[in-house]
């Protein structure tokens, strides 16, 4: 009897949890509408109509997640959080496998799909701050931005500089990408330049002209104000170590 109650409980809480990730799924999807179309999604649902369950509906107004008048479909403040947050995780999840793990974007998506269900805030923010507060996932799409953003943003204004800014010789480690362009994005990311690589400046006129391990690499002005660093003390390096 304690086996077959013990087996009951664990189909109830499989089909529970089937059950929430369906009604996630749909929050995503409104969440898509809703940088679309902004806030009332009332006239916007026949755009998914093939795709949406009038079930799950009831059931996310059930939930508290959304609110639905004559002339309203909208999230309510619960909803708008649940759905930003599973975006967040997505799209984050998207950027880790990609330019971590370099994984083709496909399989990236079907990888990201599964980890914003089971990813919890704090993990989520740590991917974030080891990918250095991505803006845009690798579709160009914006991340929504977290608590970590906000207070790595304070922070980096007041202890970073614009790689610009540094003088011929100097070393320093890239802090954050500041860039909403998804091809700027991807186009440093290839080059090596991510948070955590030390880059030292080789030259700054008539190019910026960096140095990567033993590439260098040259930036165009619009590419170089994008990238914010910190530079490092005492960390000059002659002419002739640099050639």
């Amino acid at each position: 009897m304690r086996m077959k109650s013990r087996h009951r409980h664990r189909m109830h809480r499989t089909h529970k949890n089937r059950r929430q990730k369906k009604l996630e799924e749909y929050l995503e999807i409104l969440w898509y509408m809703y940088e679309r179309h902004g806030t009332n999604l009332k006239k916007f649902l026949f755009d998914i109509h093939d795709d949406w369950d009038p079930l799950i509906s009831e059931e996310l107004k059930k939930q508290g997640y959304v609110e639905e008048t004559e002339t309203e479909f909208k999230f309510t403040e619960k909803g708008h959080d649940q759905a930003r947050q599973l975006v967040r995780s997505h799209r984050l999840a998207e950027r880790l496998l990609t330019d971590v793990l370099n994984m083709k974007l496909d399989h990236a998506e079907t990888g990201a799909c599964e980890f914003e269900h089971i990813l919890v805030p704090e993990i989520v923010n740590g991917i974030c701050t080891l990918l250095g507060h991505p803006k845009v996932c690798p579709h160009g799409l914006p991340i929504p931005e977290g608590s970590c953003c906000r207070e790595a943003r304070n922070s980096i204004e007041s202890a970073t500089k614009n790689i610009t800014q540094l003088e011929i010789g100097r070393k320093a480690r890239v802090a954050y990408i500041n860039t909403r362009s998804n091809s700027r994005m991807h186009q440093l990311t290839q080059l090596g330049i991510k948070p955590g690589v030390e880059v030292w400046i080789h030259q700054k006129y008539p190019v910026l002209v960096i140095r990567i391990n033993h590439s260098q690499i040259a930036l165009d002005e619009e590419g170089a104000k994008d990238i914010l660093v910190w530079e490092q003390v005492n960390s000059v390096i002659s002419d002739q170590v640099i050639e």
